[in-house]
């Protein structure tokens, strides 16, 4: 309701503007509106919303009178507007928008994404669109021959520009400073034809300076040819499948003469909070992943580290240190970790003796089930490695009925094994 009343108010204002004065009038933010176009809860015109592949147009209700009913020379005209555009992603865009001097204001097949909504891929060029603009391209189009990504244009009837220019502004010193499309803060742009010198000159600037003296582009040309009498002025915007959001925050417009500056100090504010909001939700979703690969990660060195100590362990478990009167019996020697597993691990209830040595056990081999017993010695044993070696010498030379010797009983794999 209040949008609705703001409209009316502005139409009753243009209206009594059009009786006084023809060609002339302004407005800050509010706008009736048509299309994908539309006005937000704050009164604010913005030409395309976050729709892929859909285009916005808005012209002055009135068609405006541009040529001399004796001659049929176009006269001079002057408009400047405040735009903004926001981008879905920081550094990408759609395809910008264009201010627009067209027969209709509806232009019939117009496509969008890099047409603009000024022409389609049949008409672009054609003699008998009778359209004018000035584009701010956003995207750079090979078919067009665009310069790149970040230009304004001067078309004339299709989106090959008659001239272009990266978008920017010359200082009072002849610098030239480039100036970003997209980068969502409101820019100026003046457009002025001279119907004197058939001259157009364009202006683009931020708010925050004065108006450049020196413009982006100038194209001396005669606009007779190319529009009515009377022609709709207004704006055109489209996006394809990089999206942006398109505002025109302040316009004015004059025949023969140049109208007033804008008030800037009655803009309304740009609405960034979708962009910003997409970011940050970006931002925590990245911060998410990154905490869970860093936690994933760590626990996967943990477990690593876990492995590799639990198999380190096992390793020396199981290692094992020939002494030297071992050499000699290597061939017939059992390894501790098969004794380990004959024993099931030297449990007390596989014991079958002590000696002045150590404990004797009772195991199985796991490889071929014979039955043998361990003698495993005692670190607290008063004897020494010779008596232990002078024992199984002597073990190996007695002879008796139910005593097999050393060489029959390896033989038949009847042996004493032994573990330190």
């Amino acid at each position: 309701m209040v949008v609705s009343r703001v409209l009316a108010d502005v139409f009753k204002i243009w209206r009594r503007l059009s009786d006084i004065n023809q060609g002339q009038f302004s407005f800050n933010g509010y706008l009736n509106v048509d299309g994908v176009a539309g006005v937000d809860s704050s009164g604010l015109f913005k030409l395309t919303n976050f729709t892929i592949n859909t285009k916005g147009h808005i012209f002055y209700k009135n068609p405006i009178q541009f040529k001399n009913t004796t001659n049929g020379i176009v006269f001079s005209f002057s408009t400047t507007f405040i735009f903004a555009i926001v981008p879905e992603y920081p550094t990408l865009s759609g395809h910008g928008l264009a201010f627009v001097l067209s027969p209709n204001n509806r232009i019939p097949g117009a496509l969008p994404s890099q047409y603009l909504g000024l022409s389609n891929q049949s008409n672009n060029g054609d003699c008998s669109n009778h359209i004018a603009a000035v584009e701010l391209d956003t995207f750079m189009s090979s078919e067009f021959e665009d310069i790149n990504d970040n230009h304004v244009g001067i078309d004339i009837n299709g989106l090959n520009s008659m001239v272009s220019a990266p978008a920017g502004y010359f200082t009072d010193e002849g610098k030239f400073i480039n100036v970003s499309l997209i980068s969502g803060y409101p820019l100026q742009i003046w457009v002025e034809y001279n119907g004197m010198k058939k001259q157009l000159n364009v202006t683009l600037y931020p708010i925050n300076i004065s108006k450049p003296k020196t413009p982006v582009l100038s194209f001396k040309r005669d606009l007779s040819p190319y529009i009515y009498d009377s022609m709709y002025a207004g704006f055109s915007s489209s996006a394809g499948s990089i999206l942006s959001s398109h505002y025109i925050l302040a316009w004015s417009f004059k025949m023969n003469g140049s109208y007033e500056e804008l008030e800037l100090s009655h803009l309304p504010k740009i609405p960034r909070y979708n962009n910003d909001n997409e970011n940050n939700r970006r931002i925590k979703q990245l911060k998410k992943i990154l905490a869970f690969t860093l936690s994933f990660t760590g626990l996967t060195l943990v477990l690593l580290l876990v492995f590799g100590f639990v198999l380190i362990s096992r390793k020396k478990r199981f290692m094992e240190i020939l002494d030297d009167w071992e050499v000699p019996y290597g061939p017939h020697r059992f390894s501790y970790k098969d004794l380990f597993k004959a024993t099931k691990g030297f449990k007390e209830k596989e014991v079958l003796g002590r000696g002045g040595y150590g404990r004797v056990y009772k195991g199985v081999l796991p490889s071929s089930n014979i039955q043998i017993s361990v003698k495993r010695i005692s670190h607290d044993s008063r004897q020494g490695t010779r008596e232990f070696v002078a024992e199984i010498a002597t073990i190996g030379r007695l002879g008796h009925p139910n005593l097999v010797s050393t060489s029959r009983l390896l033989q038949a794999q009847e042996r004493v094994a032994f573990g330190l």
